[in-house]
């Protein structure tokens, strides 16, 4: 009889489990169907990610992981200029006081960029290369580059595999993803050519 009893308790139990899984499901196709990049995509002449489609370029997440198959998150991807712009708003997952894991809204924004060794841009620090040898000519290049350009060191940037990505808290807007649009590709821009020369012409 115990053992019915917790069975049946367990069996109760999956199927709520189940039931919230499937409406969790559910609410967050739902939010991706109606996300306004979708209108977004439509005005600019871009695609808005979902299905199976996938980006042509970029990362999933400003840690890096890679572009391997159709993003959940709802993405944009649309043309500034001359430069295809990569839209992204995910989540992140932190530790919260509580020992429990909790998660935070994230938008990635990127544009392509001709290949070209790891860069990476942190306010108040010197521009970093993690691919080449420490004290390479470029090294000290770049640092003049900075030292001309401080504008370019107010936020932190990767530049690799062929994209330039920053990120900020909380979803995507009109304003912010067209705003660090524009940033990074100016910033592309003006990054001095030898960064460039290293890895060929752009793609």
């Amino acid at each position: 009889m115990q053992t019915l009893f917790t069975i049946g308790v367990l069996v109760v139990v999956a199927a709520v489990a189940a039931a919230i899984w499937w409406r969790s499901q559910r609410t967050a196709a739902a939010s991706r169907a109606g996300h306004w990049f979708k209108a977004f995509a439509a005005e600019r002449g871009g695609t808005f990610g979902g299905g199976d489609r996938v980006p042509s370029f970029g990362v999933f997440h400003p840690t890096g992981r890679p572009l391997t198959g159709a993003p959940e998150d709802p993405w944009v991807e649309f043309r500034l200029g001359d430069r295809p712009v990569l839209g992204i708003d995910t989540r992140e997952s932190y530790r919260h006081f509580d020992d429990h894991i909790h998660f935070r809204d994230l938008h990635v924004t990127q544009v392509r960029v001709p290949p070209g060794p790891e860069l990476r841009i942190v306010p108040g620090r010197p521009v970093s290369m993690p691919t080449l040898p420490p004290d390479s000519a470029l090294d000290a290049e770049l640092a003049r580059w900075l030292a001309a350009n401080p504008r370019f060191g107010q936020r932190e940037v990767v530049v690799e595999n062929g994209a330039a990505r920053t990120w900020g808290p909380g979803r995507a807007t009109r304003q912010n993803l067209t705003t660090e649009a524009r940033y990074l590709a100016d910033l592309a821009d003006h990054l001095p050519a030898a960064l460039w020369n290293l890895s060929g012409d752009a793609s």
